[in-house]
This record gives structure tokens, C-alpha cells and sequence, in this order.
């Protein structure tokens, strides 16, 4: 019996729809349908009456149902139990290490991690703490760390660095004290330009965010850098500009999309073990991965880079 097929049918009965039981199991939904064929042709029966555009269960259908989430949950935890009885005997050789400065990339990391959880067990992955920045360049320049998750920026290009991108990753608008028509959803760069920009970081800090206030102020714009304003108070509509990396899973009703260019370009920098095998293999998964992944992780369906 083919256990994507069970799975696709508990999701089915679960969502209550073809379509959506498709999308979440990022399966065509042709594909979905023709797994249901074949397991009903394994099985003997039928699982579902054919109504258009409705989910009814058969019978035998509804008897089968929790049967099957049984089984589905009892394969998963003989998988799950299975892989960590090998890692035990066969240890891996090392961990690869993912180093992060800044919270943001540590949470990312561990999120990550949630959801990929046979890729932790296959390479063994854990994050590695550094000061800042220039510490994570150095561990990947000595080889203590095998990568680190970045937004595209001068400053490793500058260090020799390889970067593989993975995403594109839109500026978030936090809006201060906004008025009443600020539009809601997404912002136009025209319509951004009307209001204060307070970076959250140094916007130097990434290739996107330098070209960003680069075209603003050659617009005009109202930019008050990092540390700019303290406590003096100030009433004049402003937006807060911050990568959605920092801020993901946004509350869209109150965040705003800025529309200009494709985002940043968020990625994998390698240092001195750019050329592990085990390293790429890592990336080559996550480049196949990431993107299913994109809205779990984000709050957003992201736009994956193809190079």
C-alpha cells in the first residue's frame, strides 16, 4: 500500500477538499486524484462517492478513515523511531554548523529545522552563536562554521564568500502614527515615498536595501538614519523599513508590502567549506525544499530565486 496515498486521502477527509488537501501536500491535483485511483484499486473499494466539487465518504469509506490515520501516524513514528535508533549506532562523523549573530537568523534556523526534521537527522545540523557579523565571517573563513543564512550584502562578497540564494524576501512597512487613507496590504514605492523612512538596521547592511535608499533619496525622501531620532517626540507619518527576514509571519492588516524590485535576496553564504560535499548536499536540498516551505516559515508566499 503506497503511504503518500494514505496520507492523501486523511488529508482529504481532514480538509474537506480536493484542492486544498493538494495544495498542502504540494501535489497537482491530478496527482492527488490519481494516488486516490490507485489506492481504491489496492483496496478493493471505493473511498469516496463521485459528487462534483463535494467530499462525501463512502461507507466504507468513513469506516476506513480513522483506520488509516492510524496507520499514517504509526509509519510515521516507526520512521521516526527507526532513524534515531541508526543515528545512535551510526553516529555521524561531525555536525554542520550554521552560524548566526543576530536572533532573527537563530529563530529562522530553528523553525527551519521543525519543518525539515529528516534533513536534521541525515546531517545532523546545529546553530553556533557568534558575537556579530565579523565573528560569523571568521568561522566560516576558519572552518568552524560550514554556513550561515544571509541577506545578499557587499560585505561577504568583499571576504571572498560564496553566496547561493534562495528566496526573495520583500521590505516590510511598519507604519508610525499613519494616516487614515494609508493604503493597506502593499505599498507602492511612490506611495512609500510620502512618509518618513526609519531603517530598523543600517540599510548599507544589504545589496537591496543600498540600492532602495539610493533611489529614494534621489526622490526626495524624508530618511532619518539609525540612532536618528531618540526621544524628541515627532507626529509626522513614518514607516519603520525592515526585510521580512526580521520579521516574519507579519500581521498584514497592520505591516505593509513595499512594491519595488524583486526584494532582498535572502541565502546560504559558504566560507571555507564551500567545497564539502556534505555541505552541498545540505544546499542542494534546501534549494529543492525552501520553496515549498516559503509561507510556513514567513507568512508569505515567497518567490523562489532561479539561477
Amino acid at each position: 500500500m503506497n503511504q503518500s496515498a494514505l496520507e492523501g486521502f486523511v488529508k482529504i477527509v481532514e480538509m474537506d477538499s480536493f484542492s486544498a488537501a493538494a495544495e498542502a501536500l504540494y501535489l497537482s491535483q491530478s496527482a492527488l486524484s490519481q494516488q486516490i485511483r490507485t489506492l481504491e484499486g489496492q483496496l478493493q473499494f471505493e473511498l469516496f462517492q463521485h459528487v462534483p466539487r463535494r467530499v462525501i465518504l463512502t461507507p466504507a469509506g468513513r469506516d476506513f478513515y480513522p483506520k488509516a490515520k492510524q496507520l499514517t501516524a504509526l509509519y510515521q513514528e516507526a520512521v521516526r523511531h527507526a532513524r534515531a535508533v541508526q543515528q545512535q549506532e551510526n553516529p555521524p562523523e561531525r555536525h554542520l554548523v550554521i552560524a548566526w549573530s543576530h536572533e532573527a537568523m537563530r529563530m529562522f534556523g530553528y523553525d527551519l529545522f521543525s519543518l525539515t526534521n529528516e534533513l536534521c537527522l541525515q546531517y545532523t545540523s546545529i546553530m553556533m552563536q557568534c558575537a556579530s557579523r565579523s565573528e560569523v565571517w571568521r568561522s566560516l573563513k576558519k572552518g568552524d562554521a560550514d554556513l550561515s543564512f544571509q541577506l545578499e550584502s557587499a560585505e561577504f562578497y568583499a571576504q571572498g564568500f560564496t553566496f547561493i540564494p534562495l528566496l526573495y524576501v520583500p521590505e516590510l512597512c511598519i507604519p508610525i502614527h499613519p494616516p487614515a487613507d494609508m493604503p493597506v496590504g502593499r505599498l507602492s514605492l511612490e506611495q512609500a515615498l510620502q512618509y518618513r523612512w526609519l531603517p530598523v538596521k543600517e540599510m548599507y547592511q544589504t545589496v537591496y536595501e543600498t540600492s532602495l535608499l539610493q533611489e529614494g533619496l534621489e526622490r526626495g525622501v524624508n530618511f532619518t538614519p539609525v540612532g536618528g531620532i531618540r526621544s524628541a517626540s515627532y507626529g509626522d507619518p513614518a514607516l519603520k523599513m525592515v526585510p521580512a527576514v526580521y520579521y516574519r509571519r507579519p500581521d498584514l492588516s497592520f505591516a505593509r508590502v513595499l512594491d519595488w524590485g524583486r526584494g532582498h535576496r535572502f541565502g546560504i553564504v559558504l566560507g571555507q567549506k564551500r567545497g564539502d560535499p556534505l555541505v552541498m548536499a545540505y544546499v542542494r536540498a534546501l534549494q529543492q525544499l525552501l520553496p515549498s516551505l516559503s509561507e510556513k516559515l514567513f507568512g508569505l508566499k515567497l518567490e523562489p530565486v532561479e539561477e
